[in-house]
């Protein structure tokens, strides 16, 4: 599931999230004329509901390619990542 707030923490204090998460945010700006940012962070200035899943399978993709990437600048790298959804 998604909420809103999901990953602020770790944007705030990991480089690495924040970057992933910038860039994705970046692509959907471009896309969407919306900031994803806005909607996971439940910040005020968006009418965006992150329970829409126009707005939470993005989310919850970026997400999953921040933690990814701060896994990996630890030195975990798995073999296989799983999700679900529709």
């Amino acid at each position: 599931g998604q909420w809103v707030g999901m990953g602020e923490t770790l944007y705030d204090s990991e480089p690495v999230v924040r970057a992933v998460l910038n860039h994705c945010d970046a692509v959907v700006r471009a896309e969407r004329g919306a900031s994803l940012l806005d909607v996971m962070f439940g910040r005020a200035e968006t009418t965006s509901d992150l329970n829409d899943a126009v707005w939470a399978q993005p989310a919850l993709y970026a997400l999953g390619c921040a933690l990814t990437a701060l896994w990996a600048s630890v030195g975990i790298r798995p073999n296989v990542a799983l999700g679900h959804g529709t």
